[in-house]
Order: C-alpha cells, then structure tokens, then sequence
C-alpha cells in the first residue's frame, strides 16, 4: 500500500478526532453544542474547526491540493480562534493535538511498512502548517488589538462630545 493511500484511509478518522480534539478545548457547557449541530449557520465553530481539520489534514497528508483553498480554511479558523478568549498558546495548541493522532493511527502502519520517510514528511509539513497559523493568528490579534483601540477612541470622542455639550462648549473636542 502507498504511503498516499495511507493516509486516504485514515482521513476521516483522524479529522474527526483531531475535530473532538479541538471541540475539548471549549468549555464544557459548549462543546455538547458544537459536537451535535451539523447546521453551518447554527453553529459556525463547528463547521470551521472541521472545514479546518479537512483542510489541515489534506495539506498535511500531501495531496495536491489547492493552497488558497487550504489557506482560506485555515483562515477562517485562525480568526476565530483570535477572537476567543484564549492565550495564544490555547488558541494555536490546537495543531499540535494532530500529532498524538497521527502517531496512534498512522505511524504503525507506516512502520509495518519498513518505510517511515512520508510519515516524517507529514509531520513536517504539519510543523509548517503550524508556523503558518502562527503568522495568521497574530496578524489576526493585530486586527482585533486596532479594533479595539478604535472603539475606545470613538467612545472617548463621544464622552468628550457630551460633556462640552453639557458644560455648554463648543461640540468638537480639542486633539
């Protein structure tokens, strides 16, 4: 069996658990939610975690696929993990909880092989794809740390408005 049969096979296991894996990292009252609402409007982590995993895995695994396609996935969950109330380390953790399951699931099978050098790809790849995100989530946290540096300025602006409006001032305050 070819090392990119391998990793066909396994894919959906492995992207559903690397999934579950990712759904952990909520809090408990969430993921109940996350794991049974298929329904992309209703429940959009869910089905960017696993657009993400598909994407991740794909990549990861060597097939010749599209890197915009792949990079917008990651995009997507990248972003929403910016968003959340995580330190980066738990935002980006996530990638790494592929490796213990690819060691589990794969990994033997490759060994069984006597040819481990497309497992170790793999893994290099998915180190890679790891530095990628990186650069994603802190271009992401730059965005939301200037969005909310604006909010505070138009919200000092417009305190600023109301007290020389009840002082009797001008409406504009002085920069």
């Amino acid at each position: 069996m070819k090392a990119q049969e391998l990793f066909r096979k396994h894919k959906s296991e492995i992207v559903r658990l690397w999934a579950e894996e990712v759904f952990d990292t909520y809090p408990f009252e969430t993921t109940g939610f996350l794991r049974t609402r298929n329904d992309p409007f209703a429940n959009p982590v869910a089905h960017m975690t696993k657009e993400a995993a598909g994407a991740l895995y794909d990549a990861m695994a060597g097939e010749h696929v599209d890197p915009g396609q792949t990079k917008k996935a990651l995009e997507r969950f990248i972003r929403l993990r910016a968003v959340q109330k995580y330190a980066p380390s738990q935002g980006l953790g996530v990638f790494f909880l592929m490796k213990p399951i690819l060691r589990t699931h794969l990994l033997p099978e490759f060994i069984a092989l006597g040819d481990t050098a497309p497992y170790m790809e793999a893994e290099s790849r998915l180190d890679s794809l790891t530095l990628l995100a990186f650069d994603m989530y802190t271009e992401a946290r730059e965005v939301v740390a200037d969005l909310r540096i604006t909010e505070i300025r138009n919200q000092y602006a417009q305190l600023a408005r109301w007290a020389q409006k009840l002082e009797g001032g001008p409406s504009h305050p002085a920069d």
